[in-house]
């Protein structure tokens, strides 16, 4: 039989680094080597070229800007693979041509991708940047986990990465998602302590709710960190009150969550974009001043 450790580590296979070589994605890519080294991953790293964003201009002036951007692609590429290598991480390059979420699902589909990681810089509020936008696409339609490093992150954390605090937001209990995976195996490979939370909005902490909770939400804990895993003693329930986002937000804040990682609804971009509520998911990624590894 695998050891918790075997079965976490044939998670994480094939991991893919979408990068615009923008500032946010140089940011991104530490997280992507700490992963992919921790679980003996192959990393892809993947830009693609989007021809569509310079169709406005005049023929002799695209031709010219996209021979520009593919030299600079491979130029930039070859400076990551360097850094990877260095790192002694495994790593290939993808580079593509077209509409940019349709070149990304070719990638992922093709290479195996067990998770996805990219950065938003999110300069002017990151609705306005991920609205119609290709991070949208990826967030909400990705058939695989996604960790984004969201604009709170890149303006408070250093390039260092330290992961010793996870923090798994419960919605339900029982709980249908599959997020919790992820969640106990980077909490066992990385020997953090694992926080789960659930929320309950529109209520007061009192004494009896708290006692009212607890107890199935430790049931929960017990079906899913597994038997003799000394993750059982860095392992503890926390509830909280009020707006969902805000509650896990403030406890992330207050106690030095590294990373979160939550379950995610598939909605379609655009009607996620125009809802007249976020949903809480998208919040949280919004304003966490940490990595959010979201799972459908």
């Amino acid at each position: 039989m695998e050891s918790p450790d075997q079965k976490g580590r044939g998670l994480l296979k094939n991991i893919l680094l979408a990068t615009d070589f923008s500032a946010a994605s140089e940011v991104a890519l530490p997280q992507a080597l700490k992963i992919a080294g921790q679980y003996g991953s192959t990393l892809y790293i993947a830009h693609v070229i989007c021809p569509e964003l310079v169709h406005f201009l005049p023929a002799e002036s695209t031709v010219t800007i996209i021979e520009d951007a593919r030299r600079l692609a491979h130029q930039n590429m070859e400076h990551l693979l360097s850094v990877a290598s260095q790192a002694g991480v495994s790593c290939h390059s993808l580079i593509g041509e077209g509409v940019i979420w349709d070149v990304l699902q070719d990638m992922i589909r093709e290479n195996h991708i067990d998770l996805i990681i990219m950065g938003t810089h999110g300069r002017r509020g990151l609705r306005k940047v991920l609205l119609g936008s290709v991070a949208e696409e990826v967030f909400r339609l990705a058939p695989c986990p996604v960790l984004t490093v969201g604009p709170k992150t890149l303006e408070m954390r250093s390039r260092d990465v330290e992961l010793s605090h996870i923090l798994y937001p419960v919605e339900f209990v029982p709980d249908p998602s599959t997020a919790a995976v992820y969640a106990v195996s980077l909490a066992e490979e990385y020997h953090t302590r694992l926080t789960f939370m659930k929320v309950f909005e529109g209520r007061v902490a009192s004494s009896e709710l708290q006692a009212a909770v607890e107890e199935p939400v430790r049931h929960w804990m017990c079906d899913h960190v597994p038997m003799g895993s000394d993750l059982r003693k860095r392992t503890c329930f926390q509830p909280g009150f009020g707006p969902a986002a805000e509650a896990i937000l403030k406890f992330a804040g207050d106690h030095g969550v590294d990373l979160i990682v939550m379950g995610v609804e598939r909605l379609d971009p655009v009607m996620a974009a125009h809802a007249p509520k976020s949903d809480t998911a998208y919040e949280v990624v919004r304003n966490a001043s940490c990595p959010v590894l979201t799972v459908r």
